[in-house]
């Protein structure tokens, strides 16, 4: 039986799926036929581009896409290998580009699973199986020019492990209470086996908490992770788990976002950025504690994840926030009655059920306009402590250690 272990390291960070881009002809392609279709580069200078004649294939964008995914007989034998996109393309001068897009899980590379972490120094190991398998996947490249390929997509990563008798489910009914404003969507899903997922998602940038372990439980169609591996499920099945794991990733799906959150991120401009560069813990911890930032910061969050308290109680607090001066001023009282009323309606339905609501029979400006109030009553009621897994999650974020485990195969 497998047990589980914290590894203290601290050059660990995670990150899961990276997707690197590569020009030709930094790589060379070995075996066209295993693209559909087949991936033939032509060496010989192109003729003039004629638009009126292009070919039905490239489409009036003159694009033609190439992509090579996990055979069915690697599926049954749990092979993990990357997505391939090839894109082919035409400059201003007419001439053809070919732009190689690799997409992979950097735990699944590595350990052939998404649960266990990695670090730093595991960069050097994932070049080495990842040149090996585009080897096999007719591609030929160098180390060198996957250490310095362009990240066109990344997702990072954190496992909370969350303190018995806390789980996933409940953490996750506690975050849902949240919201990230109008430029994020919310929803939360639910699997047969009990396990939960929660999206916080715009086109391009998505945040999600769910039930790790669970996840991998279920089924593909049903499940977050769609390239599942059944080694997976026999790690779930042969390892004993003493906490549950609540999974919090950061998705920016494409290059232009991804490049403009690591600018805001590490405060200078960032145009693109390597696999080596991004291969670091202070990258991947700074972007998962900005995100938990921008949660956690909102006020109306804050009276959101505060611990369920009595009426009174919270009745109280507010009374006690107010000075004599405050007590004497007009309305003082109908403003302490307004903001008990919008804490208990966010306590009960969460700020997105109740911003909707008033915007809804109201105008879209009135939320905004109890900003100021709700700023006051999430300062008035600071001594009432959290929900847990909000200050486990906050914990995990800030000691990055590295959760893992021994394994016997």
């Amino acid at each position: 039986m497998n047990t589980q272990k914290q590894a203290k390291n601290s050059d660990f960070f995670m990150i899961d799926t990276l997707a690197i881009r590569i020009r030709y002809p930094n790589f060379k392609v070995i075996i066209p036929q295993l693209f559909t279709p087949a991936l033939i580069i032509k060496e010989s200078a192109p003729a003039p581009y004629n638009f009126m004649a292009t070919p039905i294939a490239y489409g009036r964008n003159r694009f033609k896409k190439y992509t090579q995914n996990r055979t069915a007989s690697d599926k049954k034998n749990s092979i993990y290998k990357p997505k391939l996109t090839a894109y082919q393309r035409f400059d201003s001068t007419d001439k053809e580009i070919y732009d190689l897009h690799i997409e992979f899980s950097v735990p699944k590379i590595i350990f052939g699973n998404s649960v266990r972490e990695v670090g730093e120094e595991h960069l050097g190991a994932l070049v080495g199986i990842l040149k090996r398998q585009l080897w096999l996947m007719g591609i030929e490249v160098s180390a060198e020019t996957l250490l310095k390929a362009i990240v066109v997509k990344a997702h990072f990563s954190k496992n909370i492990p969350l303190p018995h008798p806390l789980n996933s489910q409940d953490a996750i009914a506690g975050l849902y209470k949240a919201d990230m404003g109008r430029g994020k969507d919310i929803n939360m899903r639910e699997f047969r086996n009990g396990g939960t997922a929660l999206y916080f998602y715009a086109t391009y940038y998505n945040v999600i908490f769910y039930d790790k372990l669970r996840d991998i439980a279920t089924p593909k169609n049903k499940a977050i992770d769609k390239d599942k591996l059944k080694s997976e499920w026999q790690l779930i099945k042969s390892s004993k788990f003493e906490q549950e794991i609540l999974r919090f990733e950061v998705r920016l799906a494409k290059q232009t976002k991804l490049n403009h959150f690591l600018s805001d991120l590490l405060n200078r401009q960032v145009k693109n950025i390597t696999l080596e560069e991004i291969f670091k813990k202070e990258i991947c911890q700074k972007a998962l504690l900005k995100t938990w930032g921008e949660i956690t910061n909102i006020p109306a969050n804050q009276l959101a994840f505060k611990l369920g308290s009595s009426p009174e109680e919270v009745f109280d607090e507010m009374i006690k926030s107010l000075n004599p001066d405050q007590k004497k001023k007009n309305h003082s009282l109908n403003k302490t009655l307004a903001s008990f009323g919008l804490y208990t309606l966010i306590q009960h339905k969460g700020v997105r059920w109740i911003r909707n609501r008033i915007e809804k029979n109201w105008t879209e400006r009135s939320w905004s306009r109890l900003s100021g109030d709700i700023k006051e009553s999430a300062t008035a009621l600071r001594h009432i402590p959290n929900l847990s897994a909000v200050g486990d999650i906050k914990t995990a974020l800030d000691k990055f250690e590295r959760y893992d485990w021994k394994t016997d195969f």
